[in-house]
């Protein structure tokens, strides 16, 4: 729905950054503004890494504040799990430090329900002990589809809780900038990390390193380079992107998929994406916030170029028509981070009163208007 921002004030904190690293109790401070190539450019010389997302050009604290899905989360959980304290302002100009021995209910709300309660200026965060991870991407033409999507998610029912993967359907426009193997191509692309030894790790991937992949990037890599596997534009992009909680992926929902964007279709997307969670991702944490698990066991994402207002309203009903053709499957929820529409509800009927009950004591005046508003 459409909010009027006729006397809103946009705050960006993008100069309000910085991040120390405490390697002994294995944490990390992040100010507010802080990207999350800087963070992990900061805990990489200690042989430690953050549960952060698939590009580092994004904030890290509107990632953990929203949940956090990462490629270390089968077997780490939501990332907003880690999170130990948040430092924010409220409406009234008061620095508050919410942790879980001060202002527990606010620390509860914030973990999940992000910016409604004050403008987050740092994070400490619990840092992930790995200096090095088996890491990459298969990659093969479009043509490949049916065979990889049907062997990936049968693959996914038995993958061990040490490797997160994503599958995406994906369209390049042949622009000069990007390789050759992108370059006005329709791919199908499976990426990830697989937290085993190499030798262990290659027996894991090995079923899907059976289908032939024309690019296999799959390899011991430093942490650091995990933020380049998901191949995010490396600047800012025009986008519009849908999104929806799938509960399985059963065979007639792998035909429904490959129906919608499988070979020979034309979607108008730059990819559709499945991203398999489960395991520690769906285990809620004892001292969690509002969102510490994620109900179902694939999110569904999709994106499209959206550089007017006219490619923006057709890659936002092309997302659509595929969310809807999976409603079947759907888990009816939704994950924060992955969530642009503002016009379904995100948490339950009685995490949202609570939620909205922490914000009227922190904010009574509705000084914040955040990006999903209670």
């Amino acid at each position: 729905t459409d909010v009027p921002l006729d006397d809103v004030v946009l705050v960006r904190l993008q100069h309000l950054t910085g991040v120390s690293v405490d390697p002994a109790a294995r944490t990390a401070r992040i100010v507010g503004g802080t990207l999350w190539h800087d963070v992990i450019a900061a805990t990489a010389p200690h042989g430690l890494t953050a549960a952060h997302g698939s590009a580092g050009d994004v904030s890290a604290a509107g990632y953990l504040l929203g949940g956090g899905l990462s490629f270390y989360g089968r077997r780490h959980g939501v990332a907003a799990n880690l999170v130990r304290a948040v430092e924010l302002v409220t409406g009234d100009g008061t620095l508050v430090r919410a942790d879980a021995d001060h202002h527990p209910e606010l620390f509860w709300a914030v973990r999940g329900g992000g910016g409604n309660f004050g403008v987050v200026v740092a994070i400490e965060t619990e840092l992930l002990p790995y200096a090095d991870v088996y890491a990459g991407m298969l990659l093969w033409d479009r043509e490949r589809a049916p065979e990889v999507v049907r062997a990936w998610a049968s693959w996914t029912a038995s993958a061990p809780e040490s490797v997160t993967t994503s599958l995406r359907v994906m369209s390049f426009p042949p622009l000069p900038e990007l390789p050759p193997f992108l370059s006005g191509r329709d791919l199908v692309i499976i990426d990830g990390a697989v937290l085993e030894d190499d030798e262990h790790a290659a027996t894991v991937l090995a079923p899907l390193r059976e289908l032939g992949p024309e690019l296999d990037t799959f390899g011991r890599i430093p942490a650091e380079g995990l933020l380049a596997v998901h191949m995010d534009p490396p600047a800012p992009t025009p986008a519009v992107s849908t999104h929806e909680m799938l509960s399985g992926l059963d065979a007639a929902a792998v035909e429904e998929f490959l129906r919608q964007v499988g070979p020979g279709t034309r979607t108008g997307l730059m990819f559709a994406e499945l991203r398999h969670l489960g395991g520690a991702f769906a285990r809620s944490a004892d001292d969690g916030g509002v969102v510490s698990r994620v109900e179902g066991n694939f999110a569904l994402h999709t994106v499209a170029v959206a550089p007017t207002p006219e490619a923006f309203a057709a890659g936002r009903a092309a997302g659509e028509r595929l969310i809807e053709s999976m409603a079947a499957w759907s888990a009816s929820t939704r994950v924060p981070t992955f969530t642009d529409d503002r016009g379904r509800p995100l948490f339950s009927p009685e995490d949202t009163a609570e939620l909205v009950r922490v914000r009227r004591a922190v904010d009574p005046s509705g000084t914040f208007l955040a990006n999903h508003e209670l």
